[in-house]
Order: C-alpha cells, then structure tokens, then sequence
C-alpha cells in the first residue's frame, strides 16, 4: 500500500527493521541486526515453528558444510546450535583433498528448534509476534520507492524504514499430491496469501517455482537388517569455532542411518503411473530442483539408472519419525504406498507424513544489489529462498549478510560484500544476484573458483576479522580467535625455521614412511611437504614435539595445538605452494572488481555495446566490472568496450566517452573477423 510518508501515517508500533519469517534466513538477520543495534522485530506465521526444518533435518554437506563454518566465522547461531544438537556427524569428501571437505550433521529437530526460540527471546532488542504480514507499506519521491513498515492480517500496522523478507516457500503455497491440490505451506503451516499483491504492487519481479519433500516413515515398520548401515565418523568436528577449544566437545548421541534402494520395479511402477503425476500431468507449473529431483522425476530423466538411494535418517532422539531422503514425491498416496513395497525394508513401512510437492512465489535474485536490498525500493531486502535458493545454510547465510547489511543502511556505512575469493557466501550471493536462476539454487551446483582458499577450516582466519570489527563475534570469541591465529601462525613460522640435520634419524625416518633420502638437511616444513608425512609423523625428528594436551599440563615451553590447529598448520604448508598460485589469481581477479561503475551509469551513450549487453546492464545494474563481466550475454568485446568509457570518465573528459567506446567496439569486432577468417582457413 502506498502512503505519502509514514510521519502522520497511524502505526500501532515502530521499530528500526521489520523481518518478516522466522526460518533461518529471518532468525539469523534478526539476530545479527539486534546485536547491531537495530530495534528489530520478527514475525513469523507460528511462533513453535521458528527455524523449523520442514525436509531433512541435517545441517552441513557438501559446500553447505563451508557455509556454515562462515556463518560461526562471522557471528552467526546456526553452527553453534548444530554443534549442540548434532545426532549423527559425518564428514564428507575425505578422500578428495582439504579444498573439498564438507561437514555434514543431523539434526534433532525439535530441539534445535527449542533452543532457537530460546536465542531469540533472549535476545535484547529483539521483539517476536506470531502474525501475518499482508501488505508493505511504502512511500515514493522522486520516482524512487522506499519502505515505511507493513500491515498484518489482523490490521496492525508497524513502521519502519527497513523491511527484510524471509518468508521462504509460504509466498501463495500449494501443496500437491496427486490430484490433490491445496493453499499450504510447508508441515501444514497456513499459506502467505497476501503478501505477492503487495509485491506485484511494487512492481518486484516474482517468478514461481516448485520444490518437495519425501515422506516420513514410523521406525517400528521398517526393517533395517536387509538395509546398510550408515554408522557416524568415530571422531567428529565442530561447525562452531568456539568448539574448536573444547577437547571434551562430543555430538548430543552417534546414531546410525541406513541405505537402501530402488530397482527395476520401482522404476516400471512409475511409469505406469506417470500420467497421474502432477509434475508431467502440468498440474504443477513451478519449476523444480535439478540437484534434488523428485523421484518420478529421477526415474524419467536417468532412464539407464537401474537404481536409486534411499537414505533412511533419524529426525531426532524423542521421535519414531525417519526421514526418507530420495523419495521426494508428488505422486497420489496409493502410488507412493505401492512404491514402498518396491523398496528393500520399505515393505511395510507406516506412513506418519505423505510426500508432497509445494509451490510457491519468490523474487527475482537479478532484482537486488549484492548487498541484498533491492535496486526497485530502498530499505526492502530479501534473504532465503525468496531469492530462488534452496537449503537452510544457503538460507541462513543469505540472512545474516542482509541483518547485517541492514543495520550498516542504518548507520549510513558502506554494506559488506563478500567477493567470490572471500567466501562461498559471497559466490552464492553474486551467483543469485549477477547470473538469476531458473530452479531452486544450491550450493553443491556452484562454481567456486578458489576453493582451496575457501576451505571450511580457515573460514574464521578469513572472515572472523570482519565480525570482530562490526562488533558480531562476544570479547571471549574475538580474544579466542586472536589467540588461535597466533598459535597456527607460531607453529607454521617454528616449521619452517627448524632444521634437522641429515644424519641416520631423518634417513631412518624418511625410509620408514617410504620417501626419498634427503642430500641435505632439511626443515620440518619441507619434510611435511612430502606426500607420505602428515603433522603427527614429525614427532619422530621433532626436538619440541606439540601436544594436545590442555595448556596447563604441559611443560613450560612446550607449543599447545588443538586438533584444528594442527589440521590448519598442516594444509597451510602442505598446499603452500597452490595457495600462492591462488592468490595471483585472485589479485588478478580483484582488479576487475575494484573497478568501481557508478550506479547511475548510462550504459545507452555506449553505442559500442551489443543490444543485449546494453539491456542486461542497464537491468542489472552491476556494482563493478568484475560483476558486470559475469553477467550471461555480456561479453570480453563488451567489457573492453566498458573499460575504456570508464577510463575516460576517471580521467574526466567525459565528451570522448561515446567516442572511444565505438572505436574500442570497431576493433573488436575487427579482431573477432580476423580469427573468425584464420579459423575458416585452417
């Protein structure tokens, strides 16, 4: 609703920033603007259902395991909270290198819920009502939109300035099965009916998509001996860096999945029964999940799969509920009930919830700065899978960068971007805002370009920095975490200035782990650099061996390493030579981003741009080159062409802008001719 200003507007309440939806995306935003300074107020549809996880419980996996780690870096809950409500802990990737390792926990849901509620009621400046957001209020001067506060189902209206969605897939939900179709949203929750009007009335682009999630099983009828048994890691490790210093941190319990499978007459009662899918029937019109398909769908689209897994998971230690991870499902109930007998240990398995598809409105990610706010209406930002992305970690991170970016609106201080070679929160942002989606983002689809710098063991050394100076991370965890990088950064200095001579106890040690005998003496650094010796082995040519132990019992003198320590110490030198290689690239890569385009650029005087370049510019509205060189359709001719309108600019004669832009564009297109020429000749 638009109003002429909210000075004289009636309003019950006003705060500093209204969050709207308290999934993960909201409750982390909220709690990052509260601890910011900001008077902030959080609503959400049912107040026992704050940052409830409607499909798998779990938390973590492959590069969502690293955006957690940074979500703890920067001051988030999600981590520490998973830490303490962790059932089962798994560590993906080992075999593949420490660029790839993923931490992946599940979850005792309700009771990660619980203590989520118990945050944010905690939490001062924070304000929790259960209600439903119908209408946004906004004003308009000079062409340009801003928020003003909203309006509740019930009539109430609060003020203020700034307005953060995060009202993940409730936006005109419906929930399909079969020929079934109803306004729901997700676990039987009412649907957001109101709120897409408001946002057509701002003239937001919505798009619609579909996601799903499988059916739940009771424990007692299933058989698990005829299934493998997916036991947890013996040891685990902490998302939270806090746990980091806890050598008696242990998961809540290590309780078992198990796998078991379909097979060919899973796959021939699917199709027999797939004119009664909604999803090839077109009763469902949203698009849907590539990386997390729903099960007809899988057997359609891999027909030379002969079979697929079936994960059975624990939803938490207080219930009978499993959790049936790859059998997402629209299918009629009938059917799925006849799928069931299909599968190994499903045979009699007792339905407690059905699988269900939902649809649901979001905002196009293409509309929004990369700091989250949209570039349609100043104050309004948006996190979650309002923004196309899938998951709770995506969800989270994108929550807490916008609080974050909020509360800084509100100081009048620049907003924190995160780069594609900071984090992997800055590659699912950039991903979402530069290049759009089509179906539901996930992480595990990304294009991390710097990966062995984005490692989910180092996201504290590279984000932890940050938070310290915003004022996230409490005095004990900024004193700890300046305490750890000056202990990893002790020992690697100490490695690589000591040196062992070349005597019979390195020739025995190295002939012992099988590597070549050295012609000189060497440092410890250089010996961990072989492939066949790892951090503990040094210990054998050590003459100051680290331990583990606490600090209190060692002998004066003696390094004290926690476990994480020594894993950092240990990638820092291995890959030291790849790290640095990596950081040329990302210098490289820093220049195109450090070159700055104004937001009020006229990308209409460069007649040297492609028509499509021009529009998807002026669309998008990059923050600067680098940016702009990612977006789809703009290409390097493109780019050039902007380079030099810029260069002028800088230079201040902005009259031979147009000018050099068409010639830049002329030679171009002349040198594309040319290779075009030389590659038809050979």
């Amino acid at each position: 609703m638009r109003i002429e200003s909210s000075e004289n507007f009636p309003f019950d309440e006003r705060y500093d920033l209204i969050v709207v939806g308290a999934g993960h995306a909201g409750c982390e935003a909220a709690i990052a603007a509260a601890r910011l300074g900001l008077r902030t107020l959080l609503f959400t549809l049912n107040l026992d259902s704050l940052a409830n996880m409607p499909c798998n419980p779990n938390i973590g996996g492959t590069a969502k395991g690293q955006l957690v780690r940074e979500i703890d870096a920067l001051g988030g809950v999600m981590g520490q909270l998973a830490d303490r409500h962790c059932i089962q802990f798994r560590m993906l990737n080992r075999s593949k290198g420490p660029a790839v390792l993923a931490p992946r926990a599940q979850q005792d849901r309700t009771a990660y819920q619980r203590e989520m509620k118990k945050l944010l009621e905690a939490q001062p400046l924070l304000s929790l009502k259960q209600a439903e957001v119908c209408d946004l209020l906004w004003s308009e001067e000079d062409g340009r939109k801003k928020m003003e506060g909203v309006v509740t189902r019930l009539g109430l209206r609060y003020a203020a300035p700034r307005v953060l969605l995060a009202t993940g897939t409730f936006l005109r939900s419906k929930v399909i099965v079969g020929d079934a179709l109803y306004s729901s949203g997700p676990d039987g929750l009412p649907s957001a009916e109101q709120l897409s009007a408001s946002l057509k009335e701002l003239e937001l682009p919505l798009k619609r998509f579909k996601t799903g999630t499988p059916p739940r099983f009771h424990s007692r009828s299933l058989d698990f001996s005829v299934m493998q048994c997916q036991e947890a890691d013996e040891t685990a490790a902490p998302f939270s860096y806090a746990n980091d210093e806890l050598p008696d941190w242990r998961p809540k319990a290590a309780l078992p999945c198990y796998l078991s499978w379909s097979g060919p007459e899973s796959r021939e009662l699917i199709l027999n029964n797939l004119d009664r899918s909604p999803l090839y029937s077109g009763k469902i019109e949203g698009i849907g999940p590539r990386y997390c398909p729903s099960f007809e769908d899988k057997i359609v689209k891999f027909p030379s799969h002969e079979r697929h897994h079936i994960f059975m998971e624990p939803t938490g230690l207080d219930t009978c509920e499993i959790y049936a991870s790859g059998l997402s499902s629209s299918m009629p109930v009938d059917v799925q009930q006849a799928l069931c007998k299909t599968i190994p240990g499903l045979e009699n398995a007792e339905f407690m919830r059905v699988a269900y598809a939902i649809e649901y409105d979001l905002v196009d990610p293409t509309s929004l700065k990369l700091s989250l706010e949209s570039r349609l209406v100043q104050g309004l930002f948006c996190a979650g899978q309002i923004n196309g992305s899938s998951g709770y970690e995506e969800a989270a991170a994108q929550g807490l960068l916008a609080g974050i970016n909020a509360a800084l609106s509100a100081r009048d201080e620049d907003p924190l971007i995160l780069d594609r070679s900071q984090a992997y929160i800055g590659v699912l942002i950039d991903d979402l805002v530069t290049k759009g989606t089509d179906e539901p983002y996930r992480m595990m689809s990304s294009r991390a370009e710097y990966r062995l710098l984005l490692r989910q063991d180092n996201a504290d050394r590279r984000l932890s920095p940050l938070a310290v100076r915003l004022g996230l991370l409490s005095p004990e965890r900024s004193a700890a975490f300046a305490a750890k990088m000056q202990r990893v950064d002790r020992e690697i200095a100490r490695l690589k200035t000591t040196r062992i001579p070349a005597d019979e106890v390195l020739c025995h040690f190295m002939q012992k782990h099988g590597t070549a005998l050295p012609q000189n003496s060497l440092t410890l650094a250089e010996c961990l650099r072989r492939p066949e010796i790892h951090l503990d082995d040094l210990s054998e040519v050590d003459p100051l061996p680290t331990a583990t132990a606490y600090p209190g019992e060692l002998p004066e003198g003696t390094p004290f390493l926690t476990p994480a320590d020594r894993f950092a110490v240990e990638v820092e030198i291995k890959y030291e030579g790849y790290i640095r290689v990596e950081e040329e690239r990302i210098a490289r890569f820093r220049k195109l981003e450090k070159r700055r385009i104004p937001e009020s650029f006229d990308y209409s005087r460069l007649s040297g741009l492609k028509a499509e370049a021009q529009q998807k510019l002026m669309a998008r509205r990059p923050r600067s080159v680098g940016q702009a060189s990612r977006i789809s359709g703009v290409n390097p001719a493109d780019i050039s062409v902007l380079l030099v309108a810029l260069k002028e600019i800088e230079s201040g004669d902005e009259e031979r802008v147009e000018q050099a832009a068409e010639q830049k564009a002329e030679q171009a297109e002349k040198q594309t001719a040319e290779q075009e020429v030389e590659q038809g000749a050979r």
